[in-house]
């Protein structure tokens, strides 16, 4: 008897540490009142995904093709056993191409009839950002909400761009930017508060970040960009 009240005790906490981490009103009421999964949907400047498993699952997350499918965006649970997550919404993109993660398969959202194949022929779900959104000029360094650092750069389309700098040791191959739309190359880190130094790479050749007018020199007189990481 102990033991259950003990764990009864323990569920109540979990669902109090959900919730409670969800910002604004009606994010909050969406994901009280969610009984089954829908299509993405914007509310409050977040994209709300979610997902409705047919069985028990351990694990579902959201990988998306502007950040090259690196970073999982783990989900919530509701009351109702609906499962959520709420995404920044971008600005400078027009779409967003994702995939979901269920216990380790890849797959669409089978909620989203929207649906996409990449150069390789594989199946996206796409949710089609508000205009405005769209529309607001492109940054780089971007610093989200979720504590992501989103570094931008455009070019022609087709073109093999990569990401080094301090955060890497200088790597020249670690970090491949993708390319989220034609002539739009994106790629996002979890980086700890502090001052780091990078370029890009291209067609041989080392560039700073057009889009950041932060600039430094090493000892050899080599420029780079310089982003400053905030705490959160």
């Amino acid at each position: 008897m102990k033991n259950r009240a003990l764990a009864g005790c323990f569920f109540f906490f979990l669902a109090l540490t959900v919730l409670p981490a969800i910002e604004g009103t009606r994010q909050h009421i969406k994901v009280m009142e969610a009984v089954s999964a829908s299509a993405p949907e914007l509310i409050e400047d977040m994209v709300y995904f979610s997902y409705n498993p047919a069985a028990p699952v351990r694990y579902v997350a959201v990988v998306f093709a502007h950040e090259n499918f690196q970073q999982p965006h783990v989900f919530k649970r509701n009351d109702h056993g609906i499962l959520f997550f709420f995404y920044p919404a971008p600005t400078g993109l027009r779409s967003l191409d994702y995939r979901f993660i269920v216990d380790g398969l890849w797959t669409t959202d089978p909620a989203n009839p929207l649906k996409v194949r990449d150069d390789s022929g594989l199946s996206l779900s796409r949710y089609e950002l508000p205009q405005k959104l769209a529309e607001t000029p492109l940054r780089s360094p971007a610093r989200r909400t979720d504590g992501m650092t989103e570094f931008n750069v455009t070019a022609p389309s087709g073109k093999i761009i990569y990401l080094s700098g301090s955060f890497n040791g200088w790597d020249p191959y670690m970090y491949r930017l993708d390319e989220v739309k034609p002539g739009l190359y994106s790629f996002s880190l979890r980086l700890l508060p502090g001052t780091y130094y990078y370029i890009f790479h291209t067609e041989g050749k080392k560039r700073t970040d057009p889009l950041n007018p932060n600039k430094g020199y090493d000892t050899e007189g080599y420029e780079f960009s310089v982003v400053n990481v905030p705490p959160r």
